[in-house]
């Protein structure tokens, strides 16, 4: 039986985004107006809205859900949000993102690089690894206009970015490039640019794939004492491997490789200039017998023990005694969060288009994109986090674990985007919401303050 629905109108103010109201109290605690103001570029006209509240319009329009600057009009129609923002409209939104310079775009990045220590050693205060995985993604486009377009080693039309994550999901790096530069382009750049504002107590660590195994990285790396483990290119590899043959001591191991688990692993070492001798874990697995009989038709010089094996390598500087070769493997494979990330921004924060035509404008969204990523994973922690079962990976056995932040979409669902009354009187709004429902808000904004050590 359906139930009749009326709709009666109301002189009543109503806000869809009441929690909004989370994010201004993270705006106001981190001081964000007077860390932004001098890091914009200036008006040509002290008309308008200020520079400030152009950038604050555009991280919490990126933080409700928007998919594009056009939607931005749409959200100035909601009271709080204008309320907050300063009712910007879309088109000054894009001169804006115009008015960057280079400079503008560097201190922008040295902003976000800050704000994520900041907020990674207040939030996790115990824990003193510091964890970078750095990877590269395209953004495929059908534009034939936008600066930048090119077509990858993929073939696909687009443009390329570089980023970096700890191991808790907040993002150090937004950095975004034509679409046909190589993956691994000014990497040793980056690796400089962040492990100098790391903190002095935490340990240093890095991961990455093989776009990210060259010399300069190497020596980037150690010159700021950071633990790594980069996946080996192959013709590297092969090299490596044939010079060791004599050396290599292949052993059977429990991991699982190459969808086996009939798997063997070895340890070798690659001379690297100035640096010595980096040791090399290697794991290898069968190749079926069409694959075995495929290479024997196509190689003149066949090596069973070359060819008829897949294998997959890493260099690294973490001694034996600190990690095993298995526990090398292990702690690479955790990289794959790095992915997950990159995953969240496109589809979460709609880094799949870019609105300019121009590349550096696209940079500059892209990065405030990711300032709005880093507080919405941060809110996330401040949620009640649920147990969830997994398997482990060596004892097969099943453990309850507590789970560690949500995705974006679940975050706008549950805090930010509330209905609620929207009251003004003199100089103050109120917001009106569900009893049930600010109790949750308040448990969020309590868990915020304390574990941030801040004061409301």
């Amino acid at each position: 039986m359906y139930k009749t629905i009326k709709i009666e109108s109301t002189t009543q103010t109503f806000s869809s985004h009441s929690g909004l109201f989370l994010f201004e109290e993270i705006w106001k605690q981190f001081k964000l107006d007077k860390r932004v103001k001098f890091l914009l570029p200036r008006k040509k006209k002290n008309l308008g809205p200020t520079q400030v509240n152009k950038f604050k319009s555009l991280l919490y329009s990126f933080a409700i859900g928007n998919d594009c600057l056009a939607d931005i009009d749409t959200s100035n129609k909601d009271v709080l949000f204008s309320e907050l923002t300063g009712k910007v409209a879309a088109r000054t939104h894009s001169d804006f993102l115009k008015s960057f310079g280079n400079r503008h775009a560097q201190r922008l990045q040295e902003l976000l690089i800050n704000l994520s220590f900041e907020i990674r050693c207040k939030f996790f205060a115990e824990d003193k690894k510091f964890i970078l995985s750095m990877d590269a993604t395209p953004h495929e486009h059908y534009s034939k206009k936008m600066e930048g377009m090119s077509w990858n080693y993929k073939n696909m039309w687009c443009l390329d970015s570089q980023n970096a994550y700890d191991q808790f999901g907040f993002s150090y790096l937004f950095d975004l490039r034509p679409g046909n530069t190589h993956s691994g382009k000014d990497s040793e750049r980056w690796i400089h640019e962040i492990f100098k504002r790391c903190p002095p107590h935490l340990e240093k660590w890095f991961r990455a794939d093989s776009a990210y195994g060259k010399q300069e990285v190497y020596r980037a790396l150690q010159a700021k004492d950071v633990k790594f483990a980069i996946v080996l290119r192959d013709n590297i590899s092969s090299y490596v491997r044939r010079k060791s043959r004599n050396l290599l001591n292949w052993k059977k191991t429990e991991m699982e490789f190459f969808k086996s688990k009939d798997c063997e692993i070895a340890m070798g070492h690659y001379p690297v200039k100035q640096l010595g001798e980096l040791r090399v874990v290697f794991i290898r697995a069968k190749k079926s017998d069409e694959d075995i009989n495929e290479s024997m038709d196509l190689l003149n010089n066949y090596n069973p023990e070359e060819h008829d094996y897949r294998h997959y390598s890493i260099i690294t500087n973490i001694d034996v005694s600190e990690m095993n070769n298995e526990e090398i493997f292990d702690f690479y494979r955790d990289r794959a969060t790095a992915e997950t990330y990159i995953k969240e921004q496109k589809y979460g924060f709609d880094f799949l288009n870019f609105p300019c035509r121009t590349l550096r404008a696209n940079k500059i969204f892209g990065i405030i994109g990711t300032l709005a990523h880093n507080l919405t994973r941060l809110l996330s922690f401040s949620m009640e986090q649920k147990w969830k079962t997994i398997k482990c990976r060596k004892t097969k056995e099943l453990k309850r674990v507590k789970q560690l932040g949500y995705f974006s979409k679940r975050v706008r669902n549950s805090s930010i985007n509330i209905a609620g009354q929207v009251v003004r009187s003199a100089r103050k709004v109120k917001l009106r919401i569900n009893h049930k429902t600010k109790e949750e808000l308040d448990k969020i904004m309590k868990n915020l303050l304390f574990k941030l050590g801040l004061q409301p």
